[in-house]
């Protein structure tokens, strides 16, 4: 094995694909560079919030290229065929406390999930949300589809929350934390909140991945636009966007303007 083998982690929601502004030019120049980075005998990772279900609809749809899926903020953890190599869960008696806060607060979409399938409760104006519903029906009406009870009843790898802006996001997440100290970690981003078991962040998931392959931290590096990326940050080469929260920047090395410019940039250094 090479000792120059390098690994790069990236957000999805955000950071690899800009849902804001929709530059598709963007989103297919980021795959085009993950290519190239893997064929100089690197690897890409997707770290994120989201399940594995859901960038496997990414996969599907947008022809996206990586090599292991770190999803669920460090819950699971997948190679690019799928296979699980590791999960941590959520006690059951811990899950059921969490949905009580979030019915208290009358927050009213949350979803429920071991990775895979899971409860996805959500309300919406048609007017106003009719694409979102139409982008999300294909995949949660199909694996999303478990009532409130058959989702607590099986494994719950994280459970996220959406509230009604950011600083709502980051009072939950507190709230969460606080509340359950030592039982979970509450990440806000944006306007969202990811809850997981205890002591698990995108690091912990790229920390298995880099120790799996023998990558020393010097060689890693991860980049996101959000809160729940920071501990990447700390551990690793950090590098965010133009757009990310001023907090944010503060704790990176470097600011790109896409995920595609970062890595060739580092494959132009490695020359």
């Amino acid at each position: 094995m090479s000792m120059s083998m390098k690994l790069f982690a990236s957000d999805y929601d955000g950071t690899f694909y800009k849902h804001q502004n929709r530059k598709r030019l963007e989103l297919r120049n980021n795959i085009s560079s993950v290519q190239d980075w893997q064929a100089a005998g690197n690897f890409f990772i997707f770290a994120t919030g989201r399940s594995i279900s859901m960038m496997k609809f990414e996969k599907k749809t947008k022809g996206l290229k990586y090599d292991y899926i770190v999803g669920l903020n460090g819950g699971i953890i997948v190679s690019k065929t799928d296979q699980v190599l590791y999960r941590k869960d959520i006690e059951p008696n811990i899950a059921r406390g969490i949905i009580e806060l979030v019915k208290k607060h009358q927050f009213n979409n949350y979803c429920i999930t071991d990775g895979f399938t899971g409860h996805y409760q959500f309300s919406f104006k048609w007017r106003k949300k009719s694409a979102y519903f139409l982008y999300f029906a294909k995949l949660f009406l199909k694996a999303y589809r478990l009532t409130l009870e058959e989702a607590l009843a099986q494994q719950v790898t994280q459970i996220a929350v959406e509230t009604k802006g950011p600083e709502d996001a980051l009072a939950f997440a507190k709230l969460i934390n606080e509340t359950f100290n030592g039982e979970v970690t509450a990440f806000a981003n944006l306007h969202h909140v990811d809850i997981s078991a205890a002591n698990l962040s995108k690091a912990t998931g790229i920390d298995y991945v880099a120790k799996l392959h023998q990558i020393k931290n010097k060689h890693v590096f991860g980049m996101g636009d959000s809160y729940n990326d920071v501990p990447m940050f700390k551990e690793y080469h950090g590098f965010t966007l133009p757009e990310a929260r001023t907090e944010i920047k503060n704790q990176a090395e470097t600011v790109y303007e896409t995920v595609g410019a970062a890595l060739t940039d580092l494959l132009n250094q490695a020359k």
